[in-house]
């Protein structure tokens, strides 16, 4: 009796990563590694985590102020609260570390959009990744853990709904209404999805009643669908616990006296400063350099869209990473038409480089090293993964292993107050407040913190002027204050030597970083 064998050969097909996927996956790896290598910074982060905390351990959001004694029981609307509570609930699940690793996550989702954008704009991966490292690096520069994070990736999906829909690829109008109502939670940027949508549903309704109708324009059915989801979008922001004065309080906030004259992101950007080069001055320039020597003909929607958002960003250094977010796609699709064949140029090659450009061109047609691809790609990830904060808080390379809070934070001094139960008022700067209500409250509340819409501008310039003024103590003396806790920071080094030698106060701890005084009996 015989049998047929048959033998069966198991391939393992290995998927081609072609060169065009490494260049794609660069941007979306430079900012992952800028998230993972950022620490938590003293400002605008610790208090959100005491928020939540406030919030998940009692079950409500507070209505008042509970952390500084300066401004004790002024109302004041958190209207973070929801992003506010994650933070406290991925630091207890996993530390510092997962909160680290949360806010990069939230970073690649505000990234990917903008990059699928690029992509589709030109069909071509190297001039998308090129066109989406402008957004790529603004969002390197604003990789800090703060609310705000929540609006890039909310904002940068709210663009790829709708541009999607104005070009006919897709149709997820449906998906702003649901989307806002956890953004209206998150952060007060959600003002800008409103903005955004309204923007693009006028241009193309203008372009539509002023211009002739071409095969790229919105019908009128469809721009009816576009203006019923905006009304259905507006509704969606009253689900928050303020109802409608919440656009009150974002408007207050933009308004604010103090934040306008004394916090540098609400400043106008400095083309001297870079940040004000790489997050807007950067953009700006080279999409405006693409539009100009670019043969593609620009859109009037296209074209509102860059001015509204370009002014925005000149009106303050916080608003760069919105026009880059923007301009991203709009520089990808037009530097596809800047490119010039090389077969056309005028200029002659010598003979090595005319060489190694034939032997590219065969590599391109006769196959490319997948493999090599591969082990590029694979380096890359191990890399970050060494970058994560689990994996560098146990490495011997000491510039690979930061501390994962900022440096600067006074954690000593923290615990020093902590462990020895000191009560009574303390002055500290504002860059402390933050660190002070996540470490000490409700032992010790604030002076001052980054809360700076809740301070009144005459009190934040008495503050001030408690660094460079003779009359130092006369001014604390009005806020019953016990103890002082300095930076060793310049502009701090005269009343740290007032106090050094004051008859009224005495050192009780110093380290590199601070230095804490007590009032004498």
């Amino acid at each position: 009796m015989s049998h047929d064998t048959t033998q069966w050969t198991a391939r393992v097909t290995v998927p081609r990563l072609r060169l065009e996927h490494l260049w794609m996956a660069i941007p979306a790896i430079a900012v992952a590694w800028m998230g993972l290598m950022h620490p938590l910074r003293m400002l605008d982060f610790w208090w959100h985590l005491k928020v939540g905390e406030v919030i998940v351990t009692t079950g409500q959001i507070p209505r008042v102020d509970l952390f500084s004694f300066t401004q004790a029981g002024k109302p004041f609307i958190h209207q973070n609260w929801l992003g506010e509570v994650l933070y406290y609930l991925v630091y207890r699940a996993g530390g510092f570390p997962l909160l680290i690793a949360f806010n990069t996550v939230l970073l690649l989702a505000a990234f990917f959009p903008v990059l699928h954008l690029s992509l589709e704009a030109t069909a071509k991966p190297r001039i998308a990744a090129l066109g989406s490292l402008v957004a790529a690096i603004t969002l390197g520069w604003y990789s800090n853990i703060r609310p705000q994070v929540y609006s890039f990736a909310f904002f940068a999906l709210f663009y790829w709904i709708l541009w999607g829909y104005r070009e006919r690829r897709r149709d997820f109008l449906w998906a702003l209404p649901l989307l806002m109502l956890l953004w209206v939670n998150l952060h007060g940027a959600f003002i800008l999805g409103i903005g955004l949508l309204g923007l693009i549903w006028g241009t193309e309704a203008l372009r539509r009643a002023l211009f002739a109708p071409g095969e790229d324009t919105l019908t009128d059915r469809a721009l009816a669908k576009l203006a019923l989801i905006l009304g259905f979008t507006v509704l969606a922001c009253l689900a928050n616990p303020e109802g409608y004065r919440v656009f009150a309080y974002v408007r207050q906030l933009q308004v604010d006296p103090a934040s306008q004259q004394l916090v540098t992101e609400w400043q106008v950007p400095d083309i001297k400063e870079p940040s004000g080069i790489l997050c807007f001055f950067a953009p700006f320039f080279l999409t405006l350099l693409a539009f100009l020597y670019s043969r593609r003909k620009l859109g009037f929607t296209e074209l509102c869209l860059f001015l509204v958002f370009a002014i925005f960003g000149l009106a303050a250094n916080r608003n760069g990473i919105w026009f880059a977010l923007i301009a991203a796609p709009m520089l990808a699709r037009h530097l596809v038409d800047l490119e010039i064949p090389l077969s056309h140029a005028r200029v002659r090659l010598p003979a090595r480089l005319e060489a190694l450009r034939q032997r590219l061109r065969q590599r391109q047609t006769g196959g490319e090293a997948y493999g090599l691809n591969w082990a590029i790609l694979i380096c890359l990830i191990l890399f970050t993964v060494l970058l994560s904060p689990w994996v560098r808080m146990h490495l011997k390379v000491e510039r690979l292993r930061p501390e994962l809070v900022e440096k600067g934070t006074p954690v000593g001094a923290m615990e020093y107050i902590a462990a020895h139960h000191l009560t009574g008022n303390i002055f500290h700067p504002q860059c402390y407040g933050d660190y002070l209500i996540w470490r000490l409250w409700p032992q010790q509340r604030s002076f001052i913190d980054g809360r700076v819409h809740l301070y009144p501008l005459s009190f934040a310039q008495d503050y001030i002027l408690v660094f460079h003024d003779d009359r130092w103590e006369a001014r604390l003396a009005k806020y019953d204050i016990q103890y002082l806790l300095l930076a060793k920071e310049k502009n701090a080094q005269a009343l740290i030597e007032d106090a050094r030698n004051a008859a009224g106060w005495m050192l009780l701890y110093e380290d590199d970083i601070s230095i804490l005084f007590a009032k004498k009996p």
